[in-house]
């Protein structure tokens, strides 16, 4: 995050949160990792909380989903390496006068507390659902097209039509060793955004571009847009600089096309 991001926020572009529009772009694989896994616990959570028949089949193809990714990526050592990275950089500030000690405490404390979770022998997360008979015959067929017919795994059928509560209970027993990583990657995500103040920015004909300082800790960059705007950003980057790029697709069949006005938006570069 760079010392400009760090200063006093300005007037917010777009008061109306509720109906603003947020757009991210991770800098590097270990947040594109997270924010993917966020996306699919978001979608889990949803698909419990709907309830019905088509929210239950929902959350269990984005839980295989996630399963998937666990066995794929060595998430768990990924984020005991940025928990770690994190509360070292956090106990540096403990000498800095202009940082409250009494909430620098209680974020460490959140932090190693997740921490000794996830460095437990006993944490083997997605173990539960890999081990699963009805989990993996469903896991078996979602590569085919409409591969969870009825007919083709009636012991799902026979499950989604089962009672409400049994169907969440069990979700629930599913995402019992999964909730650490959960729990990690939103503790990490929160701070990350939490570390810069949003500012207004313009780009020229659609275009904006910014180098990072030398020394600037940048991993997720947020542009924020009006609800109903008629504009889109493309966030690129990497290690050095960042660019975003403003579009306009009028319709879906059309290709979206770089904008020629310039582009009022809220931008943060946000790292820890």
């Amino acid at each position: 995050m760079t010392a400009g991001d760090r200063g006093a926020s300005q007037p917010s572009l777009f008061p109306d949160t509720d109906t603003s529009v947020i757009y991210e772009q991770p800098l590097n694989e270990r947040i594109r990792n997270c924010l993917r896994l966020e996306h699919l616990f978001h979608g889990i959570d949803t698909g419990i909380e709907g309830g019905d028949h088509w929210s239950a089949r929902n959350a269990l193809g984005r839980l295989l989903e996630v399963s998937d990714f666990l066995v794929r990526t060595d998430i768990k050592g990924e984020l005991i390496k940025e928990l770690e990275r994190e509360i070292s950089t956090f106990n540096s500030l403990r000498n800095n006068p202009s940082v409250n000690s009494a909430v620098l405490d209680k974020t460490i404390g959140s932090m190693s507390e997740v921490l000794v979770q996830l460095k437990s022998p006993d944490c083997q997360p997605g173990a539960r659902i890999r081990n699963d008979e009805l989990a993996n015959q469903v896991r078996q067929r979602m590569s085919i097209p409409g591969g969870t017919c009825s007919f083709d795994v009636p012991s799902l059928h026979f499950w989604l039509n089962g009672q409400p509560s049994q169907r969440s209970g069990q979700m629930m027993v599913w995402m019992q060793d999964i909730r650490v990583i959960e729990k990690a990657i939103k503790l990490i995500l929160a701070l990350i955004r939490d570390s810069a103040n949003p500012r207004i920015a313009v780009a020229n004909a659609g275009f904006y571009q910014q180098q990072f300082e030398s020394a600037a800790q940048c991993q997720i960059v947020r542009v924020v847009m009006p609800g109903g705007a008629e504009t889109f950003p493309e966030i690129s980057g990497g290690k050095h600089r960042f660019t975003v790029r403003f579009y306009s697709q009028r319709q879906t069949s059309t290709r979206a096309v770089q904008v020629q006005d310039d582009v009022r938006f809220e931008l943060a570069c946000c790292g820890i």
